[in-house]
């Protein structure tokens, strides 16, 4: 029986060991949206996928899905967020990487969302520290936007218009009416039940 291979961009959120030298992955990809898949061998010295399966990778993925879920039969790294990254900026992947984990649920396709934190992690590179919370303020209050919870009202309109735009004047913004947009968050952290 043969399986059909499907390739998309990708950025990993989380990686856990299991067995002796096989990795769980929780994916955020373009065109399947959030899956977990296994790399099997892939934590050995050996392993070709060894280097390209690290937490906060943006990688190019090839994966199957088998009756026992998802396996990685190939990826190559474009990017880690994590490495190349200020060391200030660290909490902040890990804090949105958890949020995505819980809200985004099943495996439907979510391109838009992939498009908004791949764009949104590209900025964060170069943010200077001070300026990290108000981009996170924003990833979150986009996505959420993205799933349903967020209205479009008066008081977001300008930060959901366009969901791949991040400049510094838009985070001045986000830093001048952020706990507005906390308290919208929060309502729809709270409505959503997850």
């Amino acid at each position: 029986m043969s399986y059909h291979i499907y390739t998309t961009e990708a950025i990993i959120l989380k990686r856990q060991a299991f067995g002796e030298a096989n990795i769980l992955l929780y994916i955020l990809t373009e065109d399947l949206g959030l899956i977990m898949a296994s790399a099997r061998s892939a934590r050995l010295s050996s392993s070709k996928l060894r280097a390209s399966l690290q937490e906060y990778s943006h990688i190019s993925i090839s994966c199957v899905k088998g009756k026992n879920g998802w396996k990685i039969t190939n990826a190559s790294q474009k990017s880690s967020f994590f490495f190349d990254y200020p060391v200030y900026s660290r909490r902040t992947l890990s804090q949105i990487t958890f949020f995505l984990m819980k809200m985004i649920t099943g495996e439907s396709p979510h391109p838009e969302i992939f498009q908004t934190v791949s764009s949104g992690f590209e900025f964060l590179k170069n943010l200077i520290e001070k300026d990290v919370a108000n981009l996170e303020t924003l990833l979150v209050l986009r996505v959420l936007w993205q799933l349903g919870y967020v209205a479009s009202s008066s008081s977001t309109e300008m930060y959901i218009k366009n969901t791949r735009e991040w400049n510094d004047e838009l985070l001045q913004e986000v830093g001048g009416n952020r706990e507005a947009l906390v308290q919208i968050i929060n309502k729809a952290l709270k409505e959503s039940h997850l």
